[in-house]
């Protein structure tokens, strides 16, 4: 699979955990590969925990604070419009935990 296939499944898998559709950690690690999965599904919560905020019982995108948005709406939105935005993130969040997690290592 291509890299361009790859990062939107990511995408996809981050903002259904964040608006809290079904997302399965097993599709997250055929994903990511399981050398990677570990600092992955850390960097992966920690965006989507981001990515979505909660004003009055209304969903509302965290980047742009636009909305109210129903679930599937916000998906889309987020998704359409900050998809790029969104894997930048998780590739940052990537590098500063498994940065931590090398500083940790004791051989």
């Amino acid at each position: 699979m291509g890299v361009d296939v790859l990062a939107n499944r990511l995408i996809k898998y981050v903002v259904r955990r964040a608006v809290g559709l079904p997302a399965d950690d097993l599709e997250l690690q055929r994903i990511v590969g399981s050398s990677r999965y570990i600092i992955m599904r850390k960097a992966v919560g920690e965006v989507a925990s981001t990515i979505v905020t909660e004003k009055n019982g209304h969903l509302r995108c965290g980047i742009c604070l636009r909305g109210p948005f129903t679930r599937k709406g916000l998906y889309l939105h987020l998704i359409r419009v900050h998809g790029n935005e969104i894997l930048s993130m998780i590739e940052e969040k990537y590098r500063e935990i498994s940065k931590v997690y090398k500083d940790n290592v004791w051989y």
